[in-house]
């Protein structure tokens, strides 16, 4: 019996050996975000950040250059027509206009943001304001949303409790009679 015993344990021994249990393998790859995500360490990071989530599609991005106590201050227009719908915007909200947004973009399309004619001020030291027109294209397959919008931003970048910076709030102004981006808001997230 002894013997069978030892017998068993040489065989799967042998067994053990004989098999890669032991041999080196190909490393994994390290899991990271995908994305470009600049780390928030200034306000312009901020900014850059906030364009390549929009170039790339990439709510993730996006959402992570929101501070937690976002908030949204639509178009005066934009908020006669629908104050029930601006009531509250918050991040969630932010997230969930934009989600819906890049979920209609054509796959092979690029949305731009482009700022001009900016000023930008530390209204203290930690809280940073950028002033710019802006001009969002966004080529998207909804008939019902435009596909550019231009106006003028307001975004107060503040510096949040770990040292890193957030946009906190957005105050959209509009130009002419060209659509908002309220207007692109609107029409994401209802």
């Amino acid at each position: 019996m002894r013997e069978k015993l030892r017998y068993s344990w040489v065989l799967v021994l042998v067994g053990l050996l004989g098999c890669d249990l032991f041999t080196p393998r190909e490393p994994e790859a390290p899991v990271a975000e995908s994305g470009t995500f600049l780390q928030p360490d200034t306000p312009e990071r901020v900014v850059e950040n906030l364009q390549a989530a929009i170039a790339e599609r990439n709510a993730g991005n996006y959402v992570r250059s929101l501070a937690e106590d976002f908030a949204f201050v639509p178009t005066a227009s934009a908020q006669s027509r629908d104050p029930a719908l601006w009531a509250g915007w918050n991040r969630a909200r932010e997230e969930q206009y934009f989600t819906a947004m890049v979920a209609a973009v054509t796959p092979s399309a690029t949305p731009q943001l482009q700022l001009s004619n900016q000023t930008a001020s530390f209204e203290s030291e930690s809280r940073y304001v950028l002033e710019a027109t802006y001009r969002l294209t966004v080529p998207h397959t909804r008939p019902d949303a435009p596909t550019i919008v231009e106006g003028r931003l307001v975004w107060e970048i503040v510096q949040q409790p770990s040292g890193l910076w957030a946009l906190s709030r957005w105050t959209d102004r509009q130009q002419g009679e060209t659509p908002s981006w309220s207007d692109l808001k609107r029409a994401f997230v209802n």
